[in-house]
């Protein structure tokens, strides 16, 4: 009797055992092992995992779940409406060889052709209600991939045909939440002309060289262009509360179209670390890019610049908000907003756009150990930037440059490569260069130098309605001038002043030079208040409220 008991209590056990395996299949999860995956981290688990996705699909979509195991794969195809989880502990990696990742053809242009696609772990195009989930890893393999014949019969660069970790193109309602991408071979995540992206709590860790003080030259490891997270061309996006340690840029906007938009953009709660720039928009910039916030975010040890704002081939870059920034050991300018004219079109786009940048705020921004480069807000004569404020702003930098002598030229390089170091090593300023701006505003700005440094603070060159407020700047005894300015009109410095002696607070240079008013400054660390350059023109100057030696 008690036998017959135990035997009709493990039927029953295993019927609820089974039911709940059917149950959990029925309400959306695929188990992957169920499908013919091995996860032992040797056999190729590509046709298993891609049935198990290709089935959840099938079935009207859900949860595809690796667990327990290290499952190597090439080419995986999202579907509508699944979620691939990578359970915590397993790892999804990237098989070595590079003819496990297919050429893809798109409806979408690349950076070079239209109907080429860089090859990639994971792709989607033109799906909905996609995701992928979990606190497991994701690996690229980047370092191991098989790069034999990559440059055999191609017409891209190399970099076109190392495989990304993630790329997702014109696909909507898409979650990357939680997981971890490391070790790509190229870009590791890419989203283009995607609509209501969240991407959330993920970890990026795919940093080919740690050392920022290295040469280029001199990389231990060849540098693979592994960016963090590029969006081109997106809109309605949310990116918040993710690590990202990128061998190039960290976080990065582009645009390929010059019919497409990076639109309603929230970046949030990021902390980024990058072998090229922090958080950039460029510098391929087609489209336009706007009703962008980034705000509360960490940027240290960057090769390039902390925050980058550049239109290179003809975008429109508006409404832009930048709030609550620290830097730390940024090796070019913390601070670069450039408008230029290089005009690369990409696929088989001819148009370019002619471009703005205007409506931007850059506000609560604190940084340290900062280049010597200096920053730099750059328009060009026939496209000058518009509405640039910068406010609350504390900039300490490493320093040790030298005054540039007065009739020194800066070149405009307007079609060159959108970077500080293209008008040289050193800017005239330790702090801010300004040129080619419209409405300029500087408010409650603290620049500071560790090493002796004799350029002025702030330079600023063919510009019109500029606004210097509460400017509290290091100098030397030797240094020109705190402010300098070159062809500058409708300019308003008030209540700023030099924190050490200086033989002239500002000096005014060129024959365009006209309206400068100087209201509230204490100017008793200044011998003299103002000294023209080139301008016999004294009319030019009005003073209130001055506080003199």
């Amino acid at each position: 009797m008690k036998v017959t008991k135990r035997i009709h209590i493990g039927i029953l056990c295993l019927w609820v055992l089974l039911a709940n395996s059917a149950w959990s299949q029925q309400m959306g999860q695929w188990d992957v092992y169920k499908f013919g995956a091995k996860g032992d981290g040797k056999t190729k688990d590509t046709e298993a995992i891609q049935k198990t996705i290709d089935e959840c699909h099938k079935n009207g979509g859900g949860r595809v779940y690796l667990h327990s195991g290290t499952f190597i794969s090439g080419t995986l195809f999202l579907r509508d409406n699944v979620i691939l989880h990578i359970e915590m502990g397993a790892v999804l990696r990237g098989s070595e060889q590079v003819n496990d990742y297919p050429d893809i053809a798109s409806d979408y242009p690349t950076y070079v052709s239209d109907t080429m696609t860089s090859k990639a772990l994971i792709y989607g195009e033109n799906l909905n209600n996609i995701g992928i989930e979990g606190r497991g890893t994701i690996d690229g393999n980047g370092d191991r991939i098989d790069k034999r014949n990559l440059n055999d019969g191609y017409l891209f660069p190399s970099f076109m045909y190392r495989p990304r970790i993630v790329h997702i193109r014109g696909s909507k309602q898409v979650q990357i939440k939680d997981v971890t991408l490391r070790n790509s071979g190229s870009w590791v995540q890419t989203y283009q002309e995607c609509t209501g992206l969240v991407i959330a709590g993920i970890t990026v860790d795919s940093r080919e060289n740690e050392d920022i003080d290295q040469e280029k030259r001199e990389y231990a490891v060849k540098h693979r262009n592994t960016d963090g997270l590029d969006l081109v061309d997106c809109e309605r996006v949310r990116i918040s509360n993710c690590f990202i340690n990128a061998g190039d840029d960290a976080i990065c906007l582009k645009s390929f179209a010059p019919d497409k938009k990076c639109r309603d953009i929230a970046i949030s709660n990021c902390i980024v670390s990058s072998g090229a720039s922090g958080i950039k928009i460029g510098t391929e910039t087609s489209g336009t890019f706007e009703d962008i916030t980034i705000q509360n975010c960490v940027v240290y040890d960057t090769r390039g610049e902390g925050i980058a704002l550049m239109t290179a081939d003809g975008a429109r870059i508006e409404r832009v908000i930048i709030s609550g920034i620290t830097l730390r050991n940024i090796k070019r300018s913390a601070i670069f907003i450039r408008l230029g004219t290089r005009n690369r079109t990409y696929g088989s786009h001819k148009v370019v756009n002619t471009p703005y940048l205007k409506d931007i705020l850059i506000e609560n921004v604190f940084g340290t150990k900062l280049s010597a480069l200096g920053c730099s807000i750059t328009g060009l004569p026939n496209h000058p930037l518009e509405n640039i404020s910068l406010k609350n702003i504390r900039l300490t930098f490493d320093g040790g440059g030298e005054a540039f002598p007065p009739n020194h030229e800066i070149p405009e390089k307007a079609d060159g490569y959108p970077s500080p170091t293209q008008f040289g090593p050193r800017l005239p300023a330790y702090g801010f260069f300004i040129r080619n701006g419209k409405n300029i505003s500087l408010d409650n700005i603290q620049l500071s130098f560790l090493e002796n440094d004799s350029r002025p603070a702030v330079v600023c060159h063919d510009s019109q309605q500029v606004r210097i407020h509460q400017l509290l700047a290091n100098n030397l005894i030797n240094t020109p001038s705190l402010i300098s300015l070159k062809n500058a009109k409708n300019v308003w410095i008030s209540e700023s002043q030099p924190n050490d002696k200086i033989p002239v607070f500002v000096t005014i240079q060129g024959q365009k030079s006209k309206n400068v008013t100087l209201v509230a400054n204490n100017l008793q660390n200044s011998t003299t208040n103002v000294v023209f350059i080139d301008t016999k023109s004294t009319k030019i100057v009005s003073e209130f409220n001055n506080k003199y030696p």
